[in-house]
């Protein structure tokens, strides 16, 4: 039997996977990590902090599973995108990392756009819809204004790179984590020289970009031992988590569609053309041939998680939402807005805030909760909108994150949509598209494609109501409505 060996870079923890060459985890181990804040709206991370997951992650697998690490077929990955390391010729960090969700760099994203840089051009290289601060772009111009000598770096590494390199030696990217950089020009593919420029830095200065999946290298005598593995075995490059969770839900074909409801809400569309549209995040899909969509919003489930803390902190969801079943579609006239922290797509409105509207003294607990899961299927179908105004027909949507636990919430999305929603078998997608990602890069399947299709299982489909879509439409544009009543004229224009 052939296993794969998966690192899942997240932003708090590093899971690390074995899976075997069915498709299925054979063990699962998660290494929590702390980012630093040493000042406002800076967020960093030693980087030895992200190798010594990943070290003791391998370590745990394999003693977890009784498996024998001469059985690695390859190494996979799937990542945040943006947190990076400089280094320098010896491979040693110059500087933290700088981990995506640092905000350091907004004064100089906002004087770009004012100065020299549209928004409109940069989604034409980027297919980025606006400049976020967030990218790695304008933390490396960053560096160049005040940490000069980071910024001469041998190599700046995004972190599934990093990791990459104490595997094997070598600086590669993938092309999917390299777009989500903000330094590479979709037209071109490769890194774009303007913005480089602007930066300070050269195209040297930034590891070479293959194909998801593609071998890279090979770990090194020296990280073998480290981890407990053989030498040699392949250590394929991976894509950023969101695409690389697609694959693992075989999210692989136009028409399908892959969320995660979770703190926020995020979601992949896969299309057979790159969509233009200044609304959502695009991109050329882990599948060579494919396009994506990327959507997304700044709260979702953690709306629950508030209301849960604030009527019974700490108690069981299953427990907290018994009732819930029982309350009608539309709970009977309550409307929330979940935009507890500004909105994403379509509007990107910072100012936004949340709103209970209709509430009588007939409506329970049950009805509120039960509100506020329809109010996050709005915003799933708020986030397609782009996507279905195109006419491109969604086949099916497979939900992954804490809310695919309730049998409920996915039959209110299916009957909101008016689409099947599935539960993939697999609860860890990143890590089950990773490992089908190598598992294509050292030809076990002719394509990721096709891998992603003989890995896929679900768990359990959720078929459409069609009674209960006709009354959905009118609860989606009730939700619609009290936006535009709150908030119309008070977004920004996204020119």
């Amino acid at each position: 039997m052939s296993l794969y060996l998966t690192f899942d870079l997240g932003t708090t923890a590093l899971k690390t996977a074995l899976i075997n060459d069915d498709g299925r985890p054979v063990a699962v181990h998660t290494g929590e990590y702390t980012p630093q804040t040493p000042r406002p709206d800076w967020v960093e991370m030693p980087p030895d902090a992200y190798w010594r997951a990943a070290v003791d992650g391998t370590r745990a697998v394999f003693a977890r599973s009784g498996a024998h690490p001469a059985d690695l077929a390859a190494i996979g990955f799937g990542s945040q995108g943006q947190t990076f390391v400089p280094i320098d010729r010896e491979g040693r960090a110059l500087y933290n990392a700088i981990v995506w969700v640092d905000n350091r760099a907004q004064a100089i994203a906002d004087a770009w756009e004012a100065e020299w840089l549209s928004r409109e051009t940069y989604r034409r290289i980027s297919g980025y819809p606006w400049l976020p601060a967030g990218l790695t772009l304008f933390k490396v111009a960053w560096l160049a204004q005040h940490v000069p000598q980071a910024h001469r770096a041998h190599k700046f590494l995004l972190l599934p790179d990093y990791v990459l390199y104490r595997l094997t030696g070598e600086a590669a990217t993938d092309r999917v984590i390299a777009q989500f950089s903000g330094m590479y020009d979709l037209q071109i593919g490769d890194w774009h020289s303007r913005l480089l420029d602007a930066a300070g830095i050269t195209a040297e200065q930034l590891p070479r970009i293959l194909n998801p999946g593609d071998v890279a290298g090979q770990v090194s005598q020296r990280a073998a031992a480290e981890l407990g593995i053989p030498a040699g075995v392949p250590v394929c490059v991976g894509a950023n988590d969101q695409l690389v969770g697609a694959v693992g839900a075989g999210n692989v074909h136009p028409g399908m569609v892959s969320e995660t409801t979770g703190t926020a809400l995020a979601l992949i569309a896969t299309t057979d053309a790159m969509l233009d549209d200044t609304r959502v995040c695009v991109g050329r899909h882990a599948v060579p041939d494919a396009f994506f969509v990327l959507s997304f919003t700044t709260t979702s489930a953690i709306v629950l998680k508030w209301f849960r803390d604030l009527c019974e902190p700490g108690a069981d969801y299953d427990a907290f939402l018994r009732g819930v079943e029982s309350v009608p579609p539309g709970c009977d006239g309550l409307t929330v807005l979940p935009h507890f922290a500004g909105t994403g797509v379509p509007t990107f409105n910072p100012h936004a805030r949340g709103a209970f509207v209709g509430l009588s003294l007939g409506h329970t607990r049950a009805h509120m909760a039960r509100a506020i899961m329809e109010a996050c299927a709005c915003m799933l179908q708020e986030c397609l909108g782009p996507v279905a105004e195109r006419g491109l027909a969604m086949r099916a949507i497979r939900s992954m994150g804490g809310a695919a636990r309730s049998d409920v919430w996915l039959q209110i999305k299916a009957d909101l949509l008016g689409v099947p929603v599935e539960r993939p078998a697999c609860a860890d997608a990143a890590s089950l598209g990773a490992a089908a990602l190598a598992a294509a890069g050292i030809g076990q399947y002719a394509s990721v494609r096709e891998a992603a299709d003989a890995w896929y299982r679900p768990a359990r489909v959720f078929e459409p109501n069609p009674a209960r879509y006709a009354i959905y439409r009118e609860v989606y544009e009730r939700y619609l409505d009290l936006y535009e009543q709150l908030y119309a004229g008070k977004q920004p224009t996204g020119s």
